[in-house]
């Protein structure tokens, strides 16, 4: 009897090790930056994240993506949909738009440290050129406007951190040298979205009589309930012809389950609400952490051209009536609101 009780306390303790999260050596090698990035995300769709200004990403906020990661590459039940993602579609995180490796700035290019800034990598300004060190930027690229008065030189800056959070450092930078230097915030610190390197791949449309699109880029989402989305796009960076796959990891990394499809919660929008409604100059959406597309459409279906910019969509340019507006978020999720144009 009490080897019978030995045996079972022994598997139950075995159990309890196997099922503790880890690294595996694979996504450890190949996927450390899409960790990083997927941490990045999160900061910047919270302005209240506690990383907010912390330049270097949290190693521990990269572990846990790690191990959920890892959970679904060593595929406990050895679904073949599951060892697809990693193996034939080679999934990863897209950069596109993710400021973690860049910055950009424009100077008087009559400045005295600009033309060794050029040719060095440095300034010889102590302030710009500790910041440089610091973070181990390098110039990866610029270029002279002589368009006006003053001439103006842009430079763009790469760190060799696999991974910075570039909008906690922009403000120390600007600093380094106030007068001189104006950082492009929202400048084009962006890689080519179009991302894909796994197997040649078709997408069939929604259509009735589908089309066929190439697969062209993915991405990697995690929508904070211990799910991921694996993303196909037959465009870049987005298109209405796009494929999901959904696997959701258990707390203690033991189990993995697959899905192509989620129940109508995890894709529809729910809380969203938009103001002024009419409105004839503008409307603003609330309740979306982070809008990925925006459409308006007329009530004959015809989609409208609107300008966008984060949540707020400028109508001044349609005519009065009823159109409707289709919000779709990083996850996927989307609502339908009808607004009116007055």
């Amino acid at each position: 009897m009490k080897k019978i009780i030995f045996l079972l306390l022994f598997c139950a303790f075995a159990y309890h090790l196997n099922a503790q999260c880890t690294i595996d050596p694979f996504i450890q090698q190949h996927y450390e930056t899409d960790a990083k990035l997927l941490v990045l995300r999160e900061i910047m769709s919270n302005p209240n994240d506690v990383d907010r200004h912390n330049p270097i990403v949290s190693q521990s906020r990269t572990d846990a993506y790690l191990e959920k990661l890892s959970a679904i590459y060593q595929n406990p039940t050895n679904e073949p949909a599951i060892d697809s993602l990693f193996n034939e579609f080679q999934f990863h995180v897209n950069r596109f738009l993710i400021r973690y490796k860049r910055i950009q700035f424009r100077v008087n290019t009559d400045v005295s440290w600009v033309q060794t800034l050029k040719d060095t990598h440095l300034t010889n300004v102590p302030a710009i050129d500790n910041f440089l060190n610091q973070y181990q930027f390098s110039v990866e690229y610029f270029s002279d406007s002589t368009n006006g008065t003053p001439a103006i030189t842009s430079f763009v800056l790469i760190t060799s951190f696999d991974a910075l959070n570039v909008q906690a450092i922009e403000d120390d930078f600007q600093n380094t040298a106030p007068t001189e230097i104006t950082v492009l915030a929202q400048g084009t610190m962006y890689e080519h979205p179009c991302n894909y390197i796994g197997i040649p791949y078709q997408i069939p449309s929604d259509d009735l009589f589908p089309s066929y699109h190439d697969v062209v880029s993915c991405d990697i989402l995690y929508n904070g309930n211990n799910r991921f989305l694996f993303y196909l796009n037959g465009n870049c960076p987005y298109s209405p012809v796009s494929q999901s796959r959904y696997v959701t990891v258990s707390d203690d990394c033991s189990t993995a389950t697959f899905s192509r499809t989620l129940s109508s919660e995890d894709f529809e929008l729910n809380n969203v609400s938009i103001y002024p409604n009419p409105a004839s100059n503008s409307i603003h959406i609330q309740g979306v952490d982070s809008i990925q597309t925006v459409e308006i459409h007329s009530i004959q279906g015809k989609k409208m051209q609107v300008s966008v910019f984060n949540s707020q969509i400028d109508i001044s340019s349609l005519q009065s009536g009823i159109y409707f507006l289709k919000i779709t978020d990083e996850q996927n999720r989307s609502v339908i609101k009808k607004i009116i144009k007055k």
